[in-house]
């Protein structure tokens, strides 16, 4: 196989190889079956030519010794019948001239030719025979034993071949389609996905190699296609973030070129789209006018810091303006083109021009009060601004808080997986891993309330089965509850619709905010989780969903303060470390699903936290 060139198909090498293989069995088995063959036949000639001699030199004996030339002459010919034997040769001993011989016509080669010599015994009594009356030279033709090795070497050769041509039709029918069409095949499937056709996927026909690669390669894909899914969304939130973005931010390599910038920022600088400011890729040194000293002290100081942080700066801009900004600037890690450099620029012009304007008229504060309302309630509207905008930041960045803490957690229930610890470490990692779920608990709570208060808190309707999302938070609930010894209640009307729209995640995070409010101001008693259907049309359904208790309950002056943020209407042993904000965030949740959570409680007996819900039907 070494010898075949390397540009041939697999298809063809192995059907080659296969070919060769089965030529050489075959010219190894023909040239076994031949020579064995040769040697039988030429040993059976041996044995006939034997015969015919002793046949011959036994019927002569008698008329050579009773010299009847006559009768030998018969016996001769009759001999010569033989068509194997091709010349006989009589010598008398004694009697000087030619030999008595018989010959064909035909000459034969030493190669074609058999010869045996044999002496013709005496017919006389024992006690007078000396010695033999003569010798007879027989001569016999090997041209029908060539004659039937050639039949038999035409038989062998056509029997081999055909097992050749079986073998060589077998192995192309059969690497074509074990082999060659399902790596064809998968070749396909590798160029489809190449050329952007993420997710494409074959069927598995059998359960070989070939179909578990098949499964590999479809796998492969979906998870190619579920990554650049991912990828593009991200990359749409960043753009979202980055373009939309009220604050200037900007990206530039290690030499200080400018890679990328936002539209407000390359507006704040007097250019009317981001493209214009980014031909030829200019340095930020050119890109605004700033004193040379004051260039230097701020990249020498990046270079040692690696970070700034509102880092005030006056520039001139490409339209002739001068602005005062406040700079803060990173320099982060790149996997391709080393590192680069990111910020954020804020336009703090009118802040300052304010600011040196108090400063010269601090003697005169009284005079300038009313004068300088107006432009404090700007600067007041304009920090508002700045306020939602780093709210929207927060609420947009969740995910970069959320995951260290996950990690924090992932890493803690390994660590309790760890038998060689102690009790000791063991305890002190549950502590860890319970701080950390409170941690995650308040960082959650405040991001949503962040991203509530941004404006940046989107439902997300689908299709759920509503059965089994409240029979999942119920079982989850439950739990807490008969640990609490408290009785838990479930009571689901069966009229519920299988199938409904509505974002299913944050109806779970209201249910539970509520169940796990009724558990936790329970200390003897029951909980109870109630949804039934108050109204069935054709495209939606109306249900009111409740959860009660049997616990303290809230005083009447205490109802109004209950949805504020941050507000916790218990006593203090009761709060536990919370944020005060689930209350709020499932109101505001509820708000966006056009509904309210309504509240009845008296102290002493416990309270009903209920809400209605119209929801689309879906099939």
């Amino acid at each position: 196989m070494a010898l075949l060139p390397r540009t041939l198909s697999i298809q063809t090498r192995l059907i080659a190889g296969m070919a060769l293989a089965a030529s050489a069995l075959v010219v190894l088995v023909g040239w076994f079956w031949m020579a064995r063959e040769a040697r039988g036949l030429e040993s059976a000639l041996q044995a006939r030519a034997e015969r015919s001699a002793q046949m011959v030199v036994r019927s002569v004996a008698g008329p050579l010794w009773n010299l009847d030339y006559a009768t030998l002459g018969h016996l001769m010919d009759a001999a010569m019948a033989e068509p194997e034997l091709h010349t006989l040769e009589i010598r008398v001993r004694g009697v000087a001239g030619e030999p008595i011989r018989r010959q064909r016509d035909v000459d034969l080669s030493p190669q074609q030719s058999l010869e045996l010599l044999v002496d013709i015994p005496h017919q006389s009594p024992p006690m007078m025979r000396a010695e033999s009356l003569g010798q007879a030279r027989l001569l016999f033709s090997r041209e029908p034993l060539h004659k039937a090795l050639a039949q038999t070497r035409l038989m062998v050769v056509s029997l081999l071949a055909a097992m050749l041509a079986a073998v060589i039709i077998s192995s192309y029918w059969l690497v074509t389609r074990l082999v060659a069409r399902p790596v064809a095949a998968l070749g396909g499937l590798a160029q489809r996905v190449a050329g952007g056709e993420l997710g494409a996927t074959l069927p598995v026909v059998r359960e070989d190699e070939v179909g578990q690669l098949t499964r590999r390669l479809n796998a492969m894909s979906q998870q190619l296609l579920s990554s650049a899914e991912g990828l593009r969304l991200s990359e749409a939130r960043y753009r979202g973030l980055f373009e939309n973005a009220t604050e200037g931010i900007f990206q530039a390599d290690a030499r200080g070129r400018l890679l990328d910038l936002n539209r407000a920022l390359a507006h704040m600088l007097g250019y009317p789209q981001p493209q214009q400011a980014l031909q030829g890729r200019p340095s930020l040194s050119r890109l605004v006018r700033v004193e040379a000293a004051e260039y230097r002290r701020i990249a020498r100081a990046l270079l040692r810091h690696r970070v700034l942080q509102q880092l005030p700066l006056l520039v001139g801009t490409h339209d002739g303006r001068e602005l005062w900004l406040e700079l803060s600037v990173h320099v982060v890690a790149a996997a391709e083109g080393g590192p680069r450099i990111e910020g954020m620029v804020s336009d703090i012009t009118q802040r300052r021009l304010a600011e040196q304007e108090l400063t010269r008229h601090r003697d005169h504060l009284e005079e300038l009060v009313a004068e300088r309302t107006a432009e404090l309630n700007l600067a007041r509207l304009r920090a508002e601004s700045a306020s939602q905008s780093k709210s929207r930041f927060l609420a947009t960045m969740s995910h970069e808080f959320r995951t260290p803490l996950n990690a924090i957690l992932g890493f803690s229930q390994l660590l309790q997986m760890d038998t060689s610890l102690g009790p000791a470490q063991q305890a002190k990692i549950k502590l860890m891993r319970e701080s950390g779920e409170h941690l995650l608990s308040l960082v959650t709570d405040l991001l949503d309330m962040a991203s509530i208060e941004a404006g940046k808190l989107r439902l997300m309707p689908a299709v759920v089965d509503l059965r089994a999302l409240l029979e999942v938070v119920g079982d989850s609930m439950r739990l807490r509850a008969e640990q609490k010894g408290l009785l838990f209640k479930q009571e689901l009307d069966p009229a519920l619709p299988l199938r409904a729209r509505v974002d299913g995640q944050r109806l779970r995070q209201v249910l539970l905010n509520l169940l796990s409010n009724a558990i936790k101001f329970t200390d003897s008693g029951w909980v109870s989780l109630q949804a039934r259907v108050i109204q069935r049309g054709p495209a939606s359904v109306r249900l009111r969903v409740e959860v009660a208790d049997s616990g303290i309950g809230i005083a009447p002056d205490q109802l109004e303060r209950l949805f504020q943020p941050f507000e916790q209407v218990s006593d203090l042993s009761r709060r536990d470390g919370g944020t005060g904000l689930g209350l709020s965030i499932s109101q505001q949740l509820m708000q966006l699903m056009d509904s309210r959570i309504q509240v009845s409680s008296t102290p002493g007996q416990g309270s009903v936290f209920g809400f209605e819900l119209e929801l689309p039907l879906s099939a």
